[in-house]
């Protein structure tokens, strides 16, 4: 039993190690997020300025500690800033539709995880961090 336990830890260690990364990268982006909304009532800037900060320390984070890459950074930061545009931008698009919709601001800004976070997972794993087969 012990054995499956380490075998299975060993397999998904980095999903682990991904999902507390992101968790700790949604709480940070999301408080700045609503305290700067609440200071100047611009999602825009508000998701821009909470993104940098939180994406600074999202980025290191995998690097160092999700995924143990040892890709050069002018090589994986390039992919994980080509993958933040691709997510940032949908996140934005869905973020703005919600609030056109109607849903406020604070609400709205957390329902495109689930759908983004999978989809930044398998990015992450498999294209910006993906080890190098020898």
């Amino acid at each position: 039993m012990q054995q499956k336990v380490i075998t299975l830890i060993k397999k998904y260690g980095s999903m682990w190690r991904w999902a507390l990364v992101g968790i700790t990268t949604t709480v940070i982006d999301y408080l700045i997020f609503i305290s700067l909304y609440s200071l100047i009532t611009s999602v825009l800037i508000a998701n821009f300025c909470a993104g940098l900060f939180s994406i600074t320390f999202n980025y290191l984070a995998h690097y160092f500690w999700s995924f143990k890459s040892q890709a050069d950074h002018s090589k994986s930061g390039i992919k994980y800033l080509l993958n933040l545009v691709i997510f940032w931008s949908a996140g934005t698009l869905l973020l703005q539709v919600l609030i056109t919709a109607g849903i406020d601001p604070k609400i709205a800004k957390l329902i495109p995880i689930p759908f983004i976070a999978p989809l930044s997972f398998l990015s992450l794993k498999f294209f910006v961090f993906k080890k190098k087969t020898i």
